[in-house]
């Protein structure tokens, strides 16, 4: 069956049919003839045209001059999406010059403001509730100030004018109540009290008044309600009231005062060798030579009557026990006067030992040329020459002890008081042998082999070197140690050991020490950061087993089982699930 095509359909004369008017199509595989209105042609037809495929010639005149109306679309056809942009409201800077429909509407997009087009305008479109206007209702008590500029309004409240004076902004005095502008009234005041400010009243008969402000010179003040003549220079005896006003007075006389007594204060009157002038000054009638004396003539009222020097008779014997300052003469001690018994202890030798851990002996100020100073640590007498302490224990032939010798460095380690005042230094250096340091000694207290004005040969301890006067000389004692026993060694007490020789040392170090074989340990023993134990095993080789714990973060206890067994590794116990 061919299509059908327009060219097969009869003509139809513009504007002669109606959407509903019939229109004959003959059905050409049936060989009749179907009726079909123009409203079902353009809406079956309508999707079977390509989008802009119908040129604008073959738009209805009205149309194509956007004679649309409301007729001609359905409601609700017209969707957002078909709306340009500002169709409805206008975005600008500035209002345009007329809108496009009635109820348009405009923002200015600087300061924000809407308005609607009315057809001749543009009208601001205010919210609900929005202020238009502002106006200032009545108020007695306070005055509104009203600025509106733009869109903000100023309002700076005062208070209203009052309308007599000493009136302020108040409710009523005995209830609440509006506030009015009026005069302060009694009750507004709080009453004063012993420990509160507040009003009072001055009542007839209390003392006080309040002057009359309608008065000359007054200015309604509180003052004492007393008047009596004034008295401002003469002392005066007065009376006054129960409430303490003043009513009168009168010069004080002799009989208004209390008589003077032993324990009592009050008038007196001259007496022998006394008078009173004419101001009522005392006057002492005796009378003396004037003077300096230091021995007086006193009567029997204790006046001085005359004075002269004191003699060496008028003073009396007093007591040595009455010399509790000052100093005496030399001149006043007798020859041969001071005795044994009257020295002070260490009055003319100084004791002294070591003054520091090293065991040097610090020398002390001496008080006077010829004292002595006994050296406790080395058993050394030395005297003061005024200018230096010299030993004077040292006779002829006797050595002297002057410190140790350290043989690896050829360094003196240690010095005596005697080395020291020969001049011997920690640190220094063996000095020439010479008159001066001949007969000290030095006891070797590190082995070396002697360097410098040392004996050139192996030293060690205890030898001694020897100063002969030209060379120094070596005193072999180490070779003899051997013979020596531990218990005739001292041994200064250290840490917990407090044995003094080193033979008793020793055993009670053995006594306290930990054995290698089956040591027992009472209380925690402690192995500090980083150790281990290492256990060897029965074979002596490069393998052995450590035995450490992971850094702790608090404290922790590991517990053995009360069994015996071995102990399990992580790896015995792995299931699959570590």
């Amino acid at each position: 069956m061919p299509d059908l095509r327009i060219s097969d359909l009869p003509a139809i004369a513009a504007g002669s049919l109606a959407a509903t008017d019939p229109l004959a199509l003959a059905d050409l595989s049936a060989s009749e003839t179907k009726k079909v209105t123009i409203k079902d042609l353009l809406e079956g037809g309508v999707a079977l045209i390509d989008d802009g495929s119908i040129p604008g010639a073959k738009v209805s005149s009205s149309i194509a001059a956007g004679s649309i109306g409301t007729t001609e679309l359905a409601n609700d056809a017209v969707t957002a999406i078909k709306l340009d942009d500002e169709s409805t409201m206008v975005l600008a800077t500035s209002a345009p010059v007329s809108g496009d429909f009635v109820g348009q509407l405009f923002q200015n997009t600087t300061d924000n403001k809407v308005y609607a087009w009315s057809g001749s305008a543009w009208v601001a479109v205010k919210a609900a509730g929005s202020i238009n206007s502002l106006v200032e209702g009545a108020n007695a008590v306070l005055d509104l100030t009203i600025v509106i500029s733009g869109d903000t309004a100023t309002l700076t409240p005062s208070f209203a004018a009052t309308t007599a004076a000493g009136q302020f902004a108040a409710g009523p005095t005995g209830a609440g109540g509006a506030v009015t502008m009026r005069t302060i009234a009694a009750a507004d005041l709080p009453r004063a009290t012993n420990t509160a400010i507040g009003g009072v009243s001055t009542p007839a008969g209390g003392g006080l008044r309040t002057e009359d402000p309608s008065a000359v010179g007054d200015n309604a003040n509180v003052v004492l309600d007393n008047d009596i003549t004034a008295s401002l220079v003469t002392p005066k005896l007065v009376t006054y009231t129960d409430k303490g006003l003043v009513t009168s007075g009168r010069d004080i006389q002799g009989g208004d005062l209390p008589t003077a007594a032993a324990a009592t204060s009050g008038v007196i009157k001259a007496g022998t060798q006394f008078s009173v002038d004419g101001t009522g000054t005392l006057l002492h009638s005796n009378s003396a030579t004037p003077g300096t004396y230091t021995k007086v003539t006193i009567d029997a009222q204790g006046h001085v009557q005359s004075g002269t020097t004191l003699t060496a008779s008028d003073i009396p014997n007093i007591a040595a026990s009455k010399l509790t300052s000052g100093t005496i003469d030399i001149a006043r001690i007798g020859n041969n006067t001071i005795s044994g018994g009257k020295l002070g202890d260490a009055s003319t030798v100084k004791f002294g030992g070591a003054g520091s851990t090293a065991n040097i002996v610090t020398f002390p100020t001496a008080d006077f040329k010829g004292q002595y100073f006994w050296d406790e640590l080395n058993n050394d007498l030395f005297i003061w020459s005024g200018s230096a302490w010299l030993p004077v224990t040292i006779t002829s032939g006797e050595l002297i002890f002057a410190g140790t010798y350290d043989a690896s460095v050829n360094q003196v380690d240690s010095v005596t008081s005697a080395g020291s005042a020969l001049g011997l230094t920690i640190g220094g250096s063996l000095p020439t042998a010479s008159d001066n340091n001949n007969k000290y000694y030095l006891v070797v207290s590190t082995s070396g082999t002697g360097t410098g004005n040392a004996p050139l040969e192996p030293l060690a301890p205890p030898d001694m070197i020897l100063s002969n006067g030209s060379t120094w000389e070596l005193i072999d004692v180490s070779g003899a140690v051997a013979g020596q026993t531990a218990a005739n060694i001292s041994f200064t007490p250290y840490g917990d050991i407090s044995s003094t020789n080193v033979q008793l040392a020793i055993q009670e170090l053995d006594d306290e020490k930990v054995g290698a074989a089956s040591p027992v340990f009472t209380g925690d023993v402690t192995i500090s950061t980083g150790g281990t134990l290492v256990f060897e095993g029965a074979t002596a080789d490069d393998y052995e087993t450590t035995l450490t714990v992971v850094d702790p973060t608090a404290d922790r206890t590991v517990t053995f089982q009360d069994a015996d067994g071995t102990v399990a590794l992580l790896s015995d116990l792995n299931d699959g699930t570590y």
